[in-house]
């Protein structure tokens, strides 16, 4: 038979809701039991109120916050609750959407520590079309430079409210053989999602043939890589079509060791 009044203990283990929990919201005056024992202050939860404890339990799995609740029961009707349910609708589509693009760029950068076999990987190899976000300056090359360049990329990409996808890259416009570290001119990009071209922010970048090899350890190495790609464009009657790109897929973003780092390095071809 149904009691009149039920202990904290007993409205914890019928609502399933935390003892702690329960004095929680006894303090803040969302749940505020209906009879106290003067002596004991032990709290009593009337009939009603394992319905309303319920009601609680059903805004919290709807994503409520206390404030929102507390504002719910006050002002409980059809029109809030259709308003209010909108409005978590609406948000949880979004936190949907964004989580859904972490995960993406989450399991790339899963995909990029892959690359740790310390193979060429030597290849000819067809770059699809993609539209990126760009920064291209002439100046200094050292990593210093790099990072300021890098961070006005990211800097781009949120004042225009730009979803990366995948790693940043460097475009090399002079020749590598006559590269000057102390006047290099260069372009950092990133590929967006993103179908159209935005002026001086964002372009088409149209696909090409590159021959393409995977170097490993400090960026200041990279001549050696060059070189086999050269030798071996050589010998496979090809030739350099435009400027050389580096794809950063294990950079000091994942490690602080520049013998840790793998980096595809790509230079566009075409047959002789």
């Amino acid at each position: 038979m149904d009691k009149e009044y039920y202990s904290i203990g007993e409205i914890a283990e019928i609502c399933n809701i935390p003892i702690r929990t329960l004095r929680y919201y006894d303090e803040i005056g969302l749940l505020v039991p209906e009879k106290r024992d003067i002596e004991s202050s032990y709290r009593y939860y009337a009939r009603h109120q394992i319905l309303q404890a319920n009601i609680i339990n059903q805004f919290k799995i709807q994503g409520y916050s206390i404030k929102e609740i507390k504002h719910q029961l006050a002002n409980n009707s059809v029109s809030l609750s259709e308003e209010t349910l909108n409005q978590k609708h609406a948000e949880l589509k979004k936190t949907i959407a964004e989580l859904n693009k972490l995960e993406k760029r989450l399991g790339f950068f899963l995909e990029c520590l892959k690359y740790q076999d310390h193979q060429l990987h030597l290849q000819l190899k067809e770059i699809p079309e993609i539209y990126i976000a760009y920064v291209r300056q002439q100046g200094l090359a050292d990593q210093a430079a790099f990072m300021r360049r890098f961070s006005e990329l990211n800097t781009l990409c949120r004042k225009n409210n730009l979803e990366p996808i995948g790693n940043i890259m460097a475009r090399y416009y002079d020749d590598y053989q006559q590269y000057d570290p102390d006047c290099a001119d260069i372009e950092v990009s990133i590929q967006i999602d993103l179908n159209h071209e935005i002026g001086g922010v964002v372009r088409k970048e149209p696909g090409y043939l590159c021959v393409s090899a995977l170097h490993y350890g400090p960026y200041q190495d990279e001549y050696k890589t060059y070189t086999l790609m050269m030798e071996w464009m050589k010998k496979n009657n090809l030739v350099m079509c435009g400027p050389a790109l580096e794809y950063y897929l294990i950079d000091p973003i994942f490690t602080n060791d520049e013998n840790e780092f793998v980096t595809e390095l790509r230079i566009p071809v075409k047959s002789i």
